[in-house]
């Protein structure tokens, strides 16, 4: 009975520390980064309640639609690509990294900003649901040529009541390794056009000017590289900073939803002026729509 009980003693030890072993083998291989805290996650579900969705008429016709992504920079101010909001001419532009293109114009002209619908929440289906407003004036850099200046402002009819208002990063840009996180009604992975995703873990990988030979992309001076992004309907959709949620980029161009790398987008700090120009004219229009409210 003694010996027996030793024996149980010195198995139980044994098993034991090969259990202690197991656990620290198993942790060392299994490591998962830890799950963000709840107010991180809270966080990261108000910026991307800040992300909307662009349904832009074309030509009149109500069955020609177009859905892009977009985000709300003040109650009544939407931050998008300018070829959301504009005829293309070129399906695809070839841009060098001097910003130029080498193959004409890539807009015809810009589409009537009351044509420009827009929607909220992380569901978007155009058959059903209703538009929460409608863009009165566009804001965009001169010229029509796409590459290095893939950006405008969409000033509103009405302020969007209860979404997130996203801040702009105007001074300062990013830098290659800088972890984003892309958002967009491209569906991310599943490709479902109409719900809005985001892309954690997202990466920069090249600053323009810029050629990466390793994934084809050409970048303009005012433009950057990430290595996930762009699907259908993710265009003009943010790339959020991941430390301090600011918006530094929107989505221009880029290849096949599945492909890492090659996913461009026009940096924010390069066009603070006109952001700033449409943050003035924005207030300006909300001070003239109150006062017609009043008056009525």
């Amino acid at each position: 009975m003694k010996a027996t009980r030793q024996f149980g003693v010195q198995r139980d030890r044994w098993m034991a520390a090969a259990t202690l072993v197991a656990s620290t083998l198993l942790g060392c291989e299994l490591f998962r980064p830890p799950a963000p805290s709840t107010a991180t996650a809270r966080a990261i579900d108000r910026e991307e309640s800040g992300v909307v969705a662009l349904a832009t008429t074309e030509d009149g016709d109500a069955s020609h639609v177009t859905l892009c992504s977009g985000a709300l920079v003040a109650s009544n101010l939407v931050l998008t690509a300018r070829h959301c909001i504009s005829r293309a001419i070129t399906a695809r532009p070839f841009c060098d990294a001097h910003g130029r293109s080498h193959n004409g114009p890539h807009f015809a002209a810009d589409a009537s900003p009351s044509s420009v619908a827009v929607y909220v929440g992380e569901h978007v289906r155009l058959d059903r649901d209703q538009p929460r407003a409608h863009g009165v004036q566009t804001l965009h850099p001169a010229g029509h040529v796409l590459c290095d200046a893939d950006v405008a402002f969409l000033i509103l009819d009405r302020p969007l009541v209860g979404v997130a208002v996203l801040p702009l990063r105007l001074v300062g840009s990013v830098s290659s390794g800088d972890h984003v996180r892309p958002v967009g009604f491209g569906g991310g992975a599943a490709m479902t056009v109409g719900d809005r995703v985001g892309r954690t873990g997202s990466r920069v990988l090249s600053i323009g000017p810029a050629a990466n030979a390793s994934t084809g992309a050409v970048l303009g001076p005012r433009e950057f590289e990430v290595d996930h992004a762009t699907c259908r309907g993710d265009s003009g959709g943010p790339a959020i900073d991941a430390v301090t949620g600011e918006v530094v980029g929107v989505v221009s161009r880029g290849a096949s939803c599945s492909s890492p790398g090659n996913h461009v987008y026009t940096r924010i700090d390069s066009y603070a002026a006109l952001a700033q120009l449409a943050l003035r004219e924005a207030s300006r229009v909300a001070a003239v729509q109150e006062s017609i409210a009043a008056v009525r």
